[in-house]
């Protein structure tokens, strides 16, 4: 499967203070390309990683500037938007964001993300945060 090979990965910490963010990294793949601002979250079972995303937008009725699926209204003209605009997941929840960047097959996502859990566990050790698997 190794026509990918996780070169190097980049781990930040995130502060204490957030106890579901655990840091950002970035990756770098067969040396040859770089995937920044990844996120290490702490799920309700272990660690998962977030990949790069971006905020879904819609057009204002009125003025058709783009606004957050979120916002209650136009951050150009003020005019009110309407509420429920974004699409749901299959359990319901709405989808606000879109990845930029993901694997495609699974067994790349794997490898990627204990690539990642791996280098954040050695980070939260270095620096005595303890690891992933404490909290």
């Amino acid at each position: 499967m190794r026509d990918i090979e996780v070169t190097e990965v980049r781990v930040k910490l995130a502060s204490e203070e957030d106890d579901k963010l655990l840091g950002y990294c970035s990756v770098t793949l067969n040396n040859a390309f770089v995937i920044k601002d990844l996120k290490i979250i702490q799920g309700d079972d272990a660690p998962f990683i977030a990949m790069p995303s971006r905020k879904i937008t819609d057009k204002c009725p009125k003025c058709g500037y783009k606004n957050h699926l979120r916002a209650k209204f136009c951050n150009e003209c003020g005019t009110k938007l309407p509420h429920n605009r974004a699409d749901t997941d299959a359990r319901g929840r709405a989808k606000l964001h879109f990845d930029l960047v993901h694997p495609i097959r699974s067994e790349v996502r794997d490898y990627v993300h204990k690539a990642i859990l791996d280098a954040y566990e050695k980070e939260a050790t270095r620096r005595g945060n303890g690891s992933a698997s404490d909290e």
